[in-house]
């Protein structure tokens, strides 16, 4: 349900089940009446993160109606998204998101959880439909039945389970949800926040590495060392990295 005028943008928005329209500086993420409870979730975090100090979006307005589902209204973010950075300014950006992490990750008092155990099921649910996106495995997965890579989450998830570490995450910690200042190469925002919640510091580390890695061709070592991790935990991180994509369908 777009709100009055014919002026709006259809946006490419990725992955979203919603639709995506820009009109100058706002943008408006539509969803039919199936869909009124998750974008309603992600209002509420885009309001939560607002009131903390790390930068992002603002919410503008909301729309629902019974029959037409919802419209989330949010401000537009400064800067451009990882993905239309040069490579000269690679290096300096990942520093910049590394500290931006650490300072998501160092929050408290959030009210939205996002459990390993749900983590699981949604991927169990997204295998038992069949519903994996091939695009998003590596060739070695592809190899693989997508109920084959999940018993090899489950059964990899007790020791994760063991050195959980619970902070504030963003959830899909990817490039084009992550805007920088072309300039100073600070982070501006973070947008798309409906996966934040209390959850182990690795769902982000891992999908932003892997990021880095395949996107940019860039070696993580900055990212790590703002962030303020000298010694990753390469089980972890190929943990996080293979149940993220089983979780998207």
């Amino acid at each position: 349900m777009l709100p009055p005028g014919d002026d709006w943008s259809l946006v490419d928005v990725g992955e979203s089940d919603t639709t995506v329209y820009r009109r100058g500086e706002v943008f408006a993420k539509c969803c039919g009446p199936s869909g009124v409870a998750e974008l309603a979730a992600e209002r509420d975090r885009v309001e939560w993160l607002a009131g903390t100090g790390i930068p992002g979006a603002r919410v503008v307005d909301w729309l629902e109606s019974s029959s037409d589902g919802a419209c989330l209204l949010t401000s537009a973010v400064a800067g451009v998204p990882g993905g239309a950075l040069p490579p000269s300014s690679y290096e300096r950006a990942m520093r910049g998101f590394g500290v931006v992490l650490r300072e998501l990750h160092a929050l408290t008092d959030c009210p939205f959880e996002r459990p390993l155990a749900s983590v699981i099921d949604v991927a169990a649910d997204v295998v038992r439909r069949d519903a994996v996106n091939p695009d998003f495995l590596t060739d070695e997965w592809r190899l693989l039945k997508p109920s084959e890579l999940l018993d090899q989450v489950v059964a990899e998830s007790p020791y994760v389970e063991s050195v959980l570490e619970p902070v504030v995450c963003h959830g899909d910690a990817c490039l084009p949800n992550v805007f920088f200042d072309p300039q100073t190469l600070e982070v501006t925002g973070l947008i798309d926040l409906g996966r934040l919640g209390i959850s182990d510091r690795y769902t982000d580390l891992a999908l932003a590495a892997i990021q880095l890695h395949d996107e940019w061709s860039a070696d993580p070592a900055p990212f790590f060392e703002a962030y303020g991790l000298s010694e990753p935990d390469s089980r972890r991180l190929e943990f996080f990295r293979l149940l993220d994509p089983l979780t998207w369908g």
